[in-house]
């Protein structure tokens, strides 16, 4: 497809897979971690509205599942339609974070496509460091 982008990016972390669903769970810290969201309020029936670092506005739904440890951001309107899904899976010393995008474009964005896909997966990685500090720090908190 013409703007669609699909692409994971994984890391590795000493926290368990419980602090790292914990700090993910709270909607409102987002745009702590996602630096291109620059804000997010709640509107009716469970969505969101976000306002993005670059234009644009859009509206979303999150779901954030502990048992199954992972979180999805469903974007229904805005640059980019489709999903962000973050996956958290426990092993022996710690937990890897995997983040899977798969999105459309819109078609003033399509034109941007391979920067806007470099852009998003540069985002990604900053954004898990960001994550994987805060679980960390938690730990530290904590002992």
């Amino acid at each position: 497809m013409l703007g669609a982008v699909k692409f994971s990016v994984s890391a590795d972390t000493s926290a368990s897979s419980e602090e790292i669903i914990d700090v993910l769970s709270q909607w409102k810290n987002l745009p702590q971690f996602w630096h291109g969201m620059r804000e997010i309020s709640e509107t009716r029936g469970g969505m969101f509205k976000v306002r993005f670092a670059f234009p644009g506005e859009g509206k979303m739904s999150y779901f954030c599942d502990q048992e199954s440890m992972y979180c999805t951001e469903n974007y229904h309107s805005g640059p980019f339609t489709g999903f962000k899904r973050i996956e958290i899976s426990q092993f022996r010393d710690g937990s890897r974070i995997t983040v899977k995008w798969d999105i459309h474009l819109s078609m003033k964005f399509v034109i941007f496509k391979r920067l806007m896909t470099r852009h998003f997966q540069q985002g990604t990685e900053n954004a898990l460091s960001r994550i994987i500090q805060e679980a960390e720090s938690r730990i530290k908190v904590s002992q």
